[in-house]
């Protein structure tokens, strides 16, 4: 009888975490990254970017930077002096499944980099971060890289 009872709850066990469902996980690659539009020339440069949700949880509280890597004699490194996205909207930014959101990004490099040297401006980085609505929880992420040569 223990035995049986042992077996019970063993095969009971087995099959509630089989029936977990991988489909309400946060998947980075479920947000995608686009450059819509940039435009520059001497005095500033100007970034277009667009944020979809293809995933199927909600993403909130949404911020996008964009930082121009310093050039190191061996590579580069990141920068913690970031510009800021943004959007038509006002403050927070949450996107729900299948919707997106574009921001702009104004980079007046003549005015606030002057004739920098030590800037990479040829491959800006992007910084994303927000909060994902798992359940009833809210899971903090952050994504970071050189999104804008995704098209």
């Amino acid at each position: 009888m223990k035995h049986s009872l042992l077996m019970v709850l063993l095969v009971f066990i087995i099959f509630l975490t089989s029936c977990s469902s991988s489909e309400d996980r946060f998947d980075d690659e479920d947000i995608k990254i686009s450059l819509i539009n940039e435009q520059s020339n001497n005095e500033y440069r100007s970034y277009s970017i667009e944020i979809k949700n293809l995933g199927i949880l909600e993403i909130k509280n949404i911020h996008l930077y964009l930082y121009y890597p310093i050039i190191l004699s061996n590579g580069s490194k990141g920068n913690p002096f970031k510009l800021e996205g943004k959007t038509d909207i006002t403050s927070p930014v949450n996107l729900k499944s299948g919707e997106s959101i574009r921001y702009t990004i104004f980079a007046p490099i003549k005015e606030v980099f002057g004739d920098s040297k030590l800037l990479d401006f040829n491959h800006p980085q992007i910084e994303l971060n927000g909060l994902v609505q798992q359940k009833k929880s809210e899971i903090p992420f952050e994504m970071s890289g050189g999104y804008l040569h995704l098209k």
